[in-house]
């Protein structure tokens, strides 16, 4: 592995993975929430989005890209040799955005964003993401299975074995 994305629900642990992936093979990594926030009103544009990933990508060997962002999600996919999905069910997703709400700003989140206030809109898309995201990502996954390694966990414990065996073998 040495261009990996991490994608998935909001809430299922992709920042999570993402820095436990980290403490192991030590890539740099791109934060797709801090990228394109600047605080909670405001974000950047896609076409941002898309050079800053652009330049990222171009500018290291091996890295991390974690973040969902479905616009520009084709293309990481395209730039990546190995995509993590993490299909966690809707309650712990829900359960987590709630619970990181209450927690400190962490080193993935945008210097002016507030994550403090789950909106109503948030919990929807959380809600929604299997029937309105996950198809769409199942398809371009299918699409790009044959060039690409694809991983798809649906449980803590199938992702704690990955990062053991990410720590002891080469995937």
């Amino acid at each position: 592995m040495a261009k990996i994305i991490i994608i998935g629900c909001p809430g299922s642990g992709k920042s999570t993975m993402t820095f436990k992936i980290n403490e192991i093979l030590n890539y740099p990594v791109l934060h797709l929430d801090k990228t394109y926030h600047i605080d909670n009103n405001t974000h950047i544009s896609r076409a941002e989005l898309v050079e800053k990933v652009n330049s990222f990508v171009t500018s290291h060997q091996n890295w991390i890209i974690d973040g969902n962002y479905i616009s520009t999600i084709e293309q990481r996919i395209q730039l990546a040799d190995t995509v993590i999905l993490l299909d966690i069910d809707k309650d712990t997703c829900i359960q987590n955005a709630i619970g990181r709400s209450k927690k400190e700003k962490t080193a993935d989140m945008a210097d002016g964003f507030d994550n403090s206030q789950i909106q109503n809109e948030f919990i929807e898309f959380i809600k929604n993401f299997k029937s309105n995201s996950l198809p769409k990502i199942m398809e371009l996954l299918e699409h790009y299975k044959h060039d690409k390694k694809i991983f798809i966990f649906k449980t803590y414990s199938e992702i704690d074995d990955f990062i053991k065996a990410l720590s002891t073998t080469t995937i």
